[in-house]
């Protein structure tokens, strides 16, 4: 349940959240995303936007870039229909498993609308969470950005 997911209540209770799309559009890699998937600045992209509550308060706004040749046919409907994870969903319907991840956090202020999303004041510090998920052959086919209100919840990572 939480083999990516690094976020926790602080109070240590470990709950898996609830996801809420918030929308899912097609675009055009920017040159950003581009370079973390290895496309060309313009290739055809999917992006959704989900929250993902804990408790019914939301804690993290994740930014979901995925390459559209690898996901034909995902609609906002079977986002919402599907009952599991993301990654469930990429590997039982598009057959993408996801093997590793990479990460790099930094801080962020909360700019108006994705404030309001997460319930909290306009300027709010976020722990902004990178991400870029591989499959095998080290072939990235995620980028993801994921700003984390740390009002309730925190990061933890267990280093072995």
């Amino acid at each position: 349940m939480f083999r990516f997911l690094r976020i926790r209540r602080n109070d240590g209770v470990d709950e898996y959240p609830t996801s809420r799309l918030v929308d899912l559009r097609r675009g055009k890699a920017s040159s950003e995303v581009a370079r973390a998937l290895e496309l060309k600045t313009g290739d055809a992209v999917i992006t959704l936007r989900r929250l993902l509550d804990y408790g019914g308060d939301p804690a993290v706004l994740d930014e979901i870039v995925i390459p559209a040749q690898l996901f034909k046919g995902l609609t906002r409907g079977k986002v919402e229909r599907y009952r599991g994870s993301i990654y469930g969903l990429f590997e039982t319907q598009f057959g993408v498993r996801i093997v590793r991840a990479r990460e790099k956090l930094s801080a962020v202020a909360a700019e108006a609308a994705r404030a309001s999303l997460l319930r909290v004041p306009a300027g709010t510090p976020l722990l902004a969470v990178d991400r870029v998920t591989y499959t095998f052959g080290d072939k990235p086919v995620e980028w993801r950005r994921g700003l984390c209100s740390t009002k309730n919840h925190h990061y933890l990572n267990d280093l072995s």
